[in-house]
């Protein structure tokens, strides 16, 4: 018996075969790595390092990443070297498959080649880290480029954006502005995107100045970062404006809109502009009725937020997601319908979360429903036992119905397990620097400045009827000790040094991390008042815009 020997496919055809393979059909990719076999065993000779270069960045355009690291692999078999050129396509593939035990050796290798001051290589692997979120290995690649680029500056600002380091992408881009580099568009989004997480206003509007001033178009990706920028500094009216600029918008630019419309307390127009998004034929997705949910509820519009989740799967076939059952669940325990809330979360289709019950617990508090607090305290300490701010939340709500001794329980139990709750910290920019307070810290260098002023600010206001709200602060001090600890709070400290720092009539712009408190809220309402100031605050929750004693939020927050 004879047997036929198959004929070794030609060197085009394997080449061809390599380069046909699809992310989308491991068939396909399959195929191609018998080809990249067949190739390098039979026409090694033929192979060199342009070639495998080619391979390589046509695998890591056709997203098809596992073949690019292949193709590297087989190139190191056949002891082909690398030059700089291999790199950049290399490292994005292995970033892509987020592989830090393969992209840290080739870092070693490219800095063992000599390739390390290529500014290509290096934006490459700048660009991997912060991949794989080692923003301070992505930090010190670039920090050692003998040369940057305008890429290279766009590489570690959008990576410190991408990993929620907002405070470092404004620093970075301040220095990139310092070195006359050229902005492109990429580069402002994410420029404008710490901007807005940070709340840098002035920051923001000199980058939109420099869009219109430079001619960069103001495209999809611009527009809405703009749009989100303005409604995350507390200026919707210029969002608004930057929108109706807008030549082309897509769904993430209407759900900036809406959202932004949401957190500054425009529930009405949040509603507006999602008929409008409807009139305009753009489809809604879950982002969008998310944004709209939130913007009932902020302005507890009970009946319209209700409609609009029965609508969801109704008339688009949406299923909502545990995030829009939670905004319900608050829209309707704010508004004060607890038993609804607690039918809705006992019924859901999916396993309540520790959001949901926190949400339900803030609901009982403000409504001083013990019954059902108790209900949630349990269930969050069941999926969260270890979460200091559950076990504050129930102190409060026990504060506020005078039982002392189980608040000296749960506070025993919070010191007992080491428990420490998040400290309160707010910032202010002023002349392009943003300033930050943490609660009762007396190791800034302005305090006492700054508490004398507080001291000044709180005679004030108690000839306008100002009386400290001391309900839940600690139990076990003094009355005067308490009001003394509520008058230290992060935002007020940030309050007393803007007025110390900004010219009268400018509008003083806060952002805190926590949800503001009672007491800090009225405090702000009669600054507003009698300092004659504009006062705009964003905690985690959502603005308040204070202005003549009044807040936008009408006191229902």
């Amino acid at each position: 018996m004879t047997t036929t020997l198959k004929p070794t496919p030609s060197f085009q055809n394997l080449i061809n075969l390599s380069l046909s393979s699809s992310s989308s059909a491991s068939s396909s990719s399959s195929s191609s790595s018998s080809s990249l076999s067949l190739l390098f065993s039979h026409y090694h000779h033929l192979i060199d390092t342009n070639l495998c270069n080619s391979l390589i960045r046509h695998h890591t355009n056709s997203h098809n990443h596992s073949q690019s690291l292949l193709v590297y692999t087989h190139m190191a078999r056949a002891s082909l070297p690398p030059d700089a050129s291999t790199f950049p396509p290399l490292l994005k593939s292995i970033a892509q498959l987020s592989l830090p035990g393969v992209g840290i050796p080739i870092h070693g290798r490219v800095t063992k080649l000599g390739f390390a001051s290529d500014v290509f290589v290096s934006t490459a692997l700048v660009t991997m880290y912060c991949g794989f979120a080692r923003v301070g290995d992505a930090r010190k690649v670039f920090d050692e480029m003998p040369k940057r680029n305008s890429v290279s500056w766009n590489a570690m600002i959008t990576g410190y954006v991408h990993n929620r380091r907002f405070k470092e992408a404004h620093g970075l881009f301040s220095r990139m502005l310092a070195s006359d580099c050229e902005l492109g568009e990429v580069t402002v989004v994410g420029a404008l995107s710490a901007c807005a997480h940070l709340g840098a206003l002035n920051q923001g509007v000199w980058i939109h100045n420099y869009v219109k001033n430079y001619g960069l178009r103001l495209n999809v990706f611009v527009g809405t970062a703009l749009v989100d920028m303005y409604m995350k500094c507390g200026e919707a009216d210029e969002a608004v404006k930057v929108f109706r600029a807008m030549r082309v918008k897509n769904v993430f630019s209407w759900n900036a809109l809406i959202s932004g419309f949401a957190v500054n307390g425009g529930g009405e127009a949040a509603m507006a502009a999602f008929e409008a998004m409807a009139r305009e034929s753009v489809e809604p997705d879950r982002v969008t009725f998310l944004a709209v949910l939130c913007a009932c509820c902020h302005q507890g519009l009970v009946d319209e937020g209700r409609n609009i989740f029965a609508s969801m799967q109704r008339d688009f076939g949406l299923e909502p997601t545990i995030e829009h059952y939670g905004c319900v669940v608050d829209l309707l325990g704010r508004a004060g319908f607890i038993q609804e809330a607690y039918e809705l979360i006992r019924t859901m289709p999916m396993e309540p979360d520790a959001v949901i019950w926190r949400a339900f617990l803030s609901a009982c508090k403000v409504h001083r429903n013990t019954q059902f607090g108790e209900i949630a305290t349990k269930k969050l300490l069941e999926l969260e036992p270890d979460n200091g701010e559950n076990y504050v939340l129930l102190s409060n709500l026990l504060s506020q119905n005078r039982r002392w001794v189980e608040v000296g329980q749960v506070r025993k139990m919070i010191s007992q397990k080491g428990m420490a709750k998040v400290p309160g910290c707010s910032s202010i920019e002023i002349d392009n620097v943003v300033y930050e307070f943490v609660v009762a810290d007396r190791s800034e260098k302005h305090f006492e400045e700054i508490f004398r002023m507080l001291d000044d600010m709180k005679r004030e206001l108690k000839l306008a009827g100002y009386v400290a709200d001391t309900e839940t602060a600690s139990y076990d001090i003094e009355e005067e000790e308490r009001e003394s600890s509520i008058m230290h709070h992060s935002e007020k400290l940030a309050l007393a040094f803007a007025l110390l720092r900004t010219q009268s009539g400018s509008v003083i712009r806060i952002a805190k991390n926590l949800r503001v408190c009672g007491d800090c809220h009225t405090f702000f309402k009669l600054v507003s008042r009698v300092y004659r100031r504009k006062i705009v605050v964003r905690d985690r929750i959502r603005f308040h815009h204070f202005s003549d004693g009044v807040c936008s939020c009408r006191d229902y927050w």
